[in-house]
């Protein structure tokens, strides 16, 4: 259905014997990025992508024709996990079964334009909500523009900056069960590359809601988060 308005396209579940076809995917899309580190490749691919299908996980495929176009997975982390990104950012440990990852998604060139990383955003939140996992997290880099202002037009934040891996990253998340609240009279505008500045906001209560792109270049905007008795952080 989420596809409906593109009617050469069909989405299903990857299996195992897709793990040629996503690859190859990958390997168009990596080496057509602008910048090295929007996207660090996992040391083993096979795991990776066993770790986004049942029961730890699910991969959605988009087809034209038979052939695989764009890709997008969701995780479901041990609670217990160290990789799961509820620890990184330091969430209450007994809410750490509730993390939904919202893993690599990709789109072959010819295909974008078409909504296509917005609809499997949509499709792999309503997946994290069907596990009953309503606090969905991603990674994102620093120079990743694209995909920064992607998740938060979707209504993901900024919760949390840091080194992951030794690579800087923004964690986004967003909350399917419970509203954020936060004092919209208090606001930082950071440069996106100020690494420490961002890390520091977050660090002091502030989450990253939108950005600002002018002649400065891009920054992003921050404001304090009120926390309140309903809110898991």
């Amino acid at each position: 259905m989420a596809f409906a308005h593109l009617p050469d396209l069909s989405a299903h579940i990857l299996l195992p014997r897709d793990f040629a076809a996503w690859s190859a995917l990958r390997d168009r899309v990596i080496a057509d990025l602008p910048n090295p580190d929007f996207y660090v490749r996992e040391d083993d691919e096979q795991a990776f992508f066993e770790a986004h299908t049942q029961p730890r996980g699910e991969t959605i495929g988009v087809f034209a024709h038979g052939a695989l176009v764009a890709y997008a997975m969701v995780g479901f982390p041990e609670a217990d996990s160290p990789e799961n990104l509820g620890a990184v950012i330091g969430i209450e440990p007994e809410l750490h079964a509730q993390v939904t990852h919202l893993s690599s998604c990709m789109v072959l060139p010819e295909w974008r334009g078409r909504k296509l990383q917005r609809t499997l955003l949509a499709a792999r939140l309503a997946l994290a909500h069907a596990r009953g996992r309503p606090l969905c997290m991603a990674m994102v880099s620093l120079l990743n523009h694209s995909s920064r202002h992607n998740l938060l037009r979707q209504g993901l934040h900024i919760a949390w900056t840091g080194v992951i891996d030794g690579l800087q990253r923004h964690v986004a998340m967003i909350d399917l069960q419970h509203g954020l609240h936060f004092d919209m009279g208090d606001e930082k505008l950071l440069q996106s590359d100020d690494f420490h500045a961002l890390q520091e906001a977050c660090t002091a209560g502030y989450t990253g809601i939108g950005e600002v792109r002018d002649a400065s270049g891009v920054r992003l905007r921050y404001v304090r988060h009120l926390h309140h008795d309903r809110a898991p952080w």
